[in-house]
């Protein structure tokens, strides 16, 4: 009995043949694109984890840079500190983190240990801005409250404004900052409003961007709240 290719029944089977085909090669494509997709985002991770003790470093050169220099760590509320494996602290949702209650919460850190022997410790920040979240990486020398350098980022600031949050003249102000006064109290960083503040060169202050007052107050609020997650380790470690 010849095919009839003009019933209801050959264009319902046609259709549900392509769709079934699409689908697989779809499904396929996924599946052989998630490794790929899953190793750029440790990459992505890894370079700016790396870009707040050395920017010049690229990320053709971050992963075994990474892997030969960075130690990683899961600190607790109480100061302890476990090494991980550096996947197991990659894999750590900070957002998720945050939002627990103290004693539940398991938090990642790094250390950088350089050529030369010097250690740096990085923290990781997550925050919001005026449009969406903020986050980044903060590193301290070995006193844990000079700062050697930031790497920030966003989802959805302004350009021009809050996005200056990636440019290295913002990140730039950070550079020998520092988080405790001297009467070795936490006091964060405060993010003036505007460039060119007169404040800007007084300790635990820098220059903010005009026009974008919110962006710079969720910079300053991620950092405080953030590094005092960790202040019974930094504690522990200045002692």
């Amino acid at each position: 009995m010849p095919l009839d290719v003009n019933s209801n029944g050959y264009t319902l089977g046609f259709a549900t043949l392509i769709v079934v085909g699409v689908a697989v090669l779809l499904s396929g494509f996924s599946v052989m694109l998630k490794s790929k997709y899953d190793a750029n985002v440790v990459l992505d991770k890894k370079s700016s984890i790396l870009a707040s003790v050395d920017k010049s470093i690229t990320k053709v050169d971050a992963n075994s840079i990474f892997d030969s220099k960075v130690e990683s760590f899961l600190v607790d509320h109480t100061g302890k500190a476990n090494k991980v494996e550096t996947q197991q602290a990659l894999d750590v949702d900070l957002k998720k983190e945050l939002k627990k209650d103290a004693s539940n919460m398991k938090l990642p850190f790094y250390t950088y240990k350089s050529d030369g022997g010097k250690t740096q410790y990085i923290l990781p920040m997550r925050g919001n801005g005026l449009w969406d979240e903020i986050w980044g990486y903060m590193s301290f020398e070995s006193d844990f409250n000079t700062v050697s350098g930031v790497s920030f980022d966003h989802a959805g600031e302004t350009p021009g404004l809050g996005a200056e949050i990636t440019k290295d003249w913002f990140q730039d102000n950070f550079l020998k900052e520092q988080i405790f006064n001297k009467q070795g109290e936490f006091v964060g960083i405060q993010v003036l409003k505007g460039k060119n503040n007169p404040k800007n060169k007084e300790m635990h202050k820098v220059d903010g961007m005009s026009g974008a007052t919110i962006t710079g107050d969720g910079v300053q609020e991620m950092i405080e709240k953030c590094i005092k997650n960790y202040l019974p380790y930094i504690k522990q470690q200045k002692a």
